[in-house]
């Protein structure tokens, strides 16, 4: 399949690099741009696009791929961000008491693999795959078409206390989003951070698959490149690893420029304090 032009992966796509432009710019950069197994111009003799015969490129290029996410995900990108996901019908508190009874001593869990209601998995409710951490959660009660409220995130740990009919609180703890529990079913809103797709497959279309970080094609190039160079003990590496920091730079600093055209507060958090069941509010 031949490669898409400049101005359709624009129209279509914005400006998302395909892995196909990116190993064809990491390919302009190393000098091998040469004809290969194939005899055609520009496929490459060493870091070439058939997993057969440079089986090392994939890792490097989704190697590449996590280092970019990672850094811009540090940085608040809000490419990396889903919001509006809603998780329906998480059950009552279910402890040793039986459904629907309190007991402080019980608290439940949202996880990949189901949710823990304080006795049993249900495999049915669960954490969206590509979720990596929430930032916020809100909730509302099950069957209706109530407005979401937002829920606090407990700073030092969930309140010893009876159950509401409410949430209340959230925890992520363990790889899961924590509960104390409620009296009655819940719906659940995500806003989190995600892991974006990863790419290995021997019949993989590069020439179509695109990495949905606009503007990215020369920061995740060189992040190949760095990792190519460092397999050749090349001695040009620190010359590579400046100009890929640079690349990173440009990057992070045309999202971060975006984000100060807007006034922002630091979030509060509300902390809860004991059996009290009292609420202070604070800075983060």
């Amino acid at each position: 399949m031949s490669s898409p032009t400049i101005n359709a992966i624009s129209s279509q796509f914005g400006s998302y690099p395909s892995l196909l432009g990116i190993n064809n710019m990491v390919r302009a950069i190393i000098n091998d741009s040469q004809a290969g197994a194939t005899g055609t111009p520009g496929e490459g003799q060493v870091y070439t696009d058939n997993p057969l015969i440079s089986p090392f490129v994939q890792p490097m290029l989704n190697s590449a791929i996590r280092t970019v996410y990672r850094q811009l995900r540090n940085i608040g990108a809000p490419a990396l961000i889903k919001d509006n996901v809603i998780i329906t019908g998480l059950t009552p508190i279910n402890g040793p008491q039986g459904l629907g009874l309190c007991d402080p001593a019980v608290q439940v869990f949202l996880s990949y693999g189901g949710y823990f209601d304080g006795s049993t998995i249900n495999p049915d409710l669960y954490l969206p795959q590509d979720l990596l951490y929430p930032e916020l959660v809100w909730e509302r009660q099950t069957g209706t078409n109530n407005p979401f409220v937002k829920m606090r995130r407990a700073q030092e740990g969930l309140p010893s206390r009876p159950q509401y009919p409410t949430l209340s609180e959230w925890e992520w703890r363990q790889d899961n989003i924590w509960f104390v529990g409620s009296t009655q079913q819940r719906d659940v809103r995500l806003r989190y951070y995600s892991a974006l797709p990863q790419y290995f497959s021997p019949d993989l279309d590069l020439a179509n698959t695109y990495v949905p970080i606009l503007d990215s094609l020369d920061a995740l190039a060189y992040q190949v490149i760095v990792q190519y160079a460092r397999m050749l003990e090349s001695p040009g590496l620190p010359e590579v690893q400046a100009e890929a920091k640079a690349q990173m730079f440009e990057l992070k600093n045309a999202y971060t420029r975006r984000t100060q055209t807007q006034d922002y507060m630091r979030e509060k958090y509300e902390h809860s304090s004991g059996d009290m069941n009292t609420f202070f509010l604070g800075w983060s």
